[in-house]
């Protein structure tokens, strides 16, 4: 079974006034996405006044598949990130938290163009076996929150360094709210490790596909009972 290493650097504990004390981030650590399902979602009813055909997304096993595949890297301590119109700033217990950037680094329409972008900082170095490469992207099917992280790949078997989240402020993000607080141990980014591997496609009409009685008769859990099949991120 392949193997993702979540490395902690501690760098922050070279600073003099951090001297002797624990290794800050050290009980925030990246755990399997399984770890985080949120509250709501748990208190979510399976179906709308006990009507067995008015499910909710407690019974769509792949949104749950969404939510727990792979791992989520938690903030380590709490994200405050003032935003005024031109500028920004995130306040962190070390006061050496965040980088920021111009909207222009964006293609037009991904964000409030007068906002800037960020970037979270990481405490984990991340290393996957030979051929495997990362997916980072914003937690899914978490409680909305006022910013969104920008998606990328990093091949994580040769990268050796500190990979940091950009993010923006979503468009909803009214000019009347000038916080956002970014709660300690609340999931941060997902972080999803995959095979590299060559592939080809085809599109086209296949008259036999779809034509099985697979699931045949279920009008509950079809899906899971059928088709569905285990992942596993431990």
């Amino acid at each position: 079974m392949p193997n993702i290493k979540f490395i902690m650097d501690t760098t922050l504990n070279k600073d003099e006034n951090l001297r002797g004390k624990p290794v800050v981030g050290l009980d925030s650590k990246p755990q399997p996405a399984k770890s985080f399902i949120s509250k709501e979602y748990k208190g979510l009813v399976s179906y709308h006044e006990d009507d067995l055909q008015d499910k909710t997304a407690k019974k769509c096993m792949p949104f749950l598949d969404a939510m727990t595949s792979g791992y989520i890297i938690p903030f380590f301590q709490d994200h405050i990130i003032s935003i005024s119109e031109t500028t920004a700033r995130i306040s962190t217990t070390l006061e050496t938290s965040g980088v920021f950037h111009y909207p222009y680094q964006l293609p037009k329409n991904y964000q409030d163009g007068e906002r800037p972008l960020g970037k979270f900082t990481n405490k984990w170095y991340i290393k996957t076996p030979p051929g495997y490469s990362c997916l980072f992207i914003h937690p899914m099917n978490q409680p909305k929150t006022d910013y969104e992280l920008a998606s990328g790949i990093v091949d994580t078997d040769v990268f050796d360094k500190i990979i940091m989240f950009p993010f923006y402020i979503r468009k909803e993000f009214t000019k009347s709210q000038t916080q956002i607080h970014c709660h300690k141990d609340d999931p941060m980014v997902q972080v999803i490790p995959f095979k590299r591997e060559s592939w080809t496609s085809w599109s086209g009409i296949d008259t036999n596909f779809g034509k099985s009685t697979h699931g045949f008769g279920l009008l509950v859990d079809m899906y899971k009972k059928t088709f569905w099949q285990k992942k596993k991120y431990d």
